[in-house]
């Protein structure tokens, strides 16, 4: 029995007990995509693997850059005066955030959809508001809460007090389906939806482990489809994680090659 063991750890030796000159090196292959928004949308890119060695896949993960056109907006102009002070001054009476009601909000928003091509196109204020959401214009916010919200406001204020909010990023949705394009190897079944194999993009499980890594050959054309399935805009990003060993035979990086070589030439 332990005469077995030592033939076997002889004949599968560690990395460096056979050369020390190939090493591990971390590497990963990454694709880009534009998110449309069009549910349906499919689009592809591929990545070569370089020539200078083997590239081992062991986990994909993924994140997302929404593409917000940010839209800021405030009540319209002040109603007119209300009164005169002193020698003839107009009163005018300033605005709290306290004051302000929903239905001015949505009135005050509708125009400024209008004005965007990109982002919460053809929607109304309603539509925009209760999709994505709305919140203070984060350059303001505390002046705007100040004194729980009953302080007066500035007019430059009130013209610029809220935000339209984008959709988040975590409601991202897409299919995806890896290939190999030189030899024709598919890795799924089916296009996989990114919740299932891959986790939210809010950070849960933001990366996913191969049942088995995969090896990609020097030239190696990966390619990835990506099917839009919600009406999400922005860049996607996806990263398949992985390492080289530089120095492996018959690479470019194998050492022992080039020292025969100049051997040779000797």
């Amino acid at each position: 029995m332990i005469s077995a063991a030592r033939n076997r750890t002889r004949e599968t030796p560690s990395l460096s007990a056979v050369s020390p000159e190939r090493r591990p090196i971390p590497f990963d292959y990454t694709f880009r995509y534009e998110l449309t928004g069009e549910p349906g949308n499919v689009i592809g890119s591929i990545v070569t693997v370089s020539i200078e060695s083997v590239f081992t896949a062991t986990s994909i993960g993924y994140g997302v850059i929404p593409k917000v056109q940010p839209i800021i907006f405030g009540l319209a102009p002040p109603p007119p005066p209300v009164g005169v002070i002193g020698r003839g001054i107009p009163l005018v009476a300033r605005r709290t955030l306290n004051s302000i009601t929903l239905g001015e909000m949505l009135a005050s928003l509708d125009p400024k959809l209008v004005e965007t091509s990109r982002v919460l196109r053809n929607e109304t204020g309603p539509e925009a508001v209760f999709k994505g959401g709305i919140r203070l214009n984060p350059d303001i916010t505390e002046l705007a809460l100040a004194d729980n919200g009953n302080a007066p406001l500035p007019d430059n204020v009130i013209e610029r007090l809220f935000q339209v909010v984008g959709a988040p990023s975590d409601l991202v949705q897409f299919k995806y389906a890896i290939f190999d394009a030189g030899s024709g190897r598919e890795f799924q079944s089916e296009p996989i939806l990114n919740i299932a194999g891959l986790g939210s993009a809010d950070g849960k499980r933001p990366f996913r482990y191969f049942a088995r890594p995969i090896t990609f050959a020097p030239r190696a054309t990966i390619r990835m489809e990506v099917t839009e399935v919600s009406d999400f805009e922005g860049e996607l990003h996806v990263a398949i994680h992985g390492y080289k060993v530089l120095g492996d035979p018959n690479s470019p990086t194998d050492v022992s090659q080039r020292r025969a070589a100049r051997r040779a030439t000797r």
